[in-house]
């Protein structure tokens, strides 16, 4: 091949484009590969973030709700992570050896502390934090250029507080008749309850004669039927839950119920009254929840009358108001500098007086009770239980804000209610602090 020959071909430029297509292909296929998994992998952390947000939240909360160890809040989050994380991929059509891989990954890479620190008397604050690994496989294209996987971390952080601090509370409390109705909740210690009924049986009976003929008497028989808690036993159940709580925000790490009450008599003093349509005699404030729990268990187990709350929130306001000068005297006394005044007004029915009818004076009265202990900084919740449109409306109007006003339609829910009441008036609080 002549000189001239030689300096063409290395000249020509022909085939440079199917060359160059050829090296980049891969990378370019990559490159859209990549795009893709980008996506995918900033939805599995968002993912894994709100799962592990989740658990951090749900073991603080157990710390100070429950008093849970803080082994205990470790396996709480990381049995909450697994279970919902885990779900999320079976979800997804992910096989089951994937997940069986993805759990032992998580177990491996997942740190949990949890810690509780005093800040002074029965106070006390609970962090949960988690840190977390998770490796997100890639799509064949990006593996062309790249790792078969890109790992993901992420962290959490949860605190919870109990603060314990000293309070005056009063419970105003609906004994209508209408409490003595069934609830929807079976009683679990006697499931069923025997009752009589009439009914026609054919039979024979005989005329002035002593003729036979077909005829119907009536007889009296017995039948098992579903034996329902009624309203004013799921109250009871309901304020001890409630007196429970606030004995824990009283003495978090002391166990007994009778070492939580001593606990309790130092910050905490409760007052109840309970209505028909006239006011039923009180229970003063006292030290501890004794006196109260004594008080609501002692309510009649066949309530009777008609409803009117005004009278026994102005015992209670009267109780309680700033310019009454007891409370801050018994605290004082007790060493609490400082101290929350709060009102629990539950009914299951409207205003109706003595009568079967809603009547709008007495409701107005109500209205204007809540809003006079609300004025003088009282903070008021309520709960209407299985109650009708007009009495929801009278509560959520007294409660201090919607958070503070509860709809309970069964006994259950009627209890949690209570329980979250007495968790709120201990000022126990839980929050992410990423």
């Amino acid at each position: 091949m002549s000189w001239v020959s030689l300096s063409r071909m290395l000249k020509d430029r022909g085939g440079n484009f199917a060359m160059t297509t050829a090296l980049l292909l891969p990378i370019t296929i990559g490159v859209g590969g990549m795009a893709v998994d980008l996506t995918n992998v900033m939805q599995e952390k968002s993912n894994l973030q709100s799962v592990a947000d989740a658990a951090t939240l749900a073991a603080a909360s157990k710390m100070s709700q429950d008093d849970i160890s803080a082994n205990e809040a470790k396996s709480v989050v990381e049995n909450y992570l697994l279970g919902q994380y885990l779900a999320q991929m079976r979800q997804s059509g992910v096989t089951e050896q994937e997940i069986a891989l993805a759990k032992a990954e998580l177990l491996k890479n997942t740190s949990v502390e949890a810690t509780v620190t005093a800040t002074g008397g029965s106070s006390k604050a609970f962090d949960v934090k988690m840190t977390t690994t998770h490796s997100v496989p890639l799509n064949p294209l990006t593996r062309l250029i790249g790792p078969d996987s890109i790992p993901v971390t992420i962290s959490s952080v949860a605190a919870s507080a109990r603060e314990g601090n000293a309070l005056s509370m009063y419970l105003v409390l609906d004994r209508s008749g209408s409490m003595a109705w069934d609830t929807t909740t079976v009683n679990p210690v006697k499931p069923t309850k025997t009752e009589s009924y009439q009914e026609q049986v054919n039979s024979t009976c005989y005329d002035w004669r002593g003729r036979a003929y077909s005829c119907t008497t009536t007889v009296t028989k017995t039948r098992d039927v579903p034996n329902y808690v009624i309203k004013i036993e799921a109250l009871k159940a309901a304020a001890t839950m409630m007196f429970g709580e606030l004995q824990k925000a009283s003495a978090p790490d002391t166990t007994g119920t009778a070492l939580r009450e001593e606990a309790a008599k130092k910050l905490i003093r409760i007052g109840a009254v309970s209505y028909t349509h006239e006011t039923q005699d009180e229970q003063k404030p006292a030290w501890g929840t004794t006196a109260a729990a004594k008080y609501v268990s002692d309510l009649p187990s066949v309530p009777t009358g008609g409803t009117d709350a005004s009278g026994a929130l102005a015992v209670g306001f009267a109780d309680l108001i700033s310019t009454n000068t007891t409370e801050a005297t018994q605290h004082k006394a007790k060493g609490n500098p400082s101290f929350a005044r709060f009102m629990v007004l539950m009914t299951d029915g409207e205003m109706t007086g003595n009568s079967s009818s809603w009547n709008r004076g007495i409701d107005d009265k109500v209205r204007t009770a809540c809003a006079n202990a609300k004025k003088d900084n009282i903070t008021i919740f309520t709960v209407a239980f299985m109650a009708p449109d007009k009495g929801k409306d009278l509560l959520k109007a007294c409660a201090t804000n919607i958070d503070n006003y509860y709809e309970s339609n069964d006994m259950a829910a009627l209890v949690t209610a209570f329980g979250d009441i007495g968790r709120k008036a201990a000022k126990t609080a839980t929050r992410l602090t990423n």
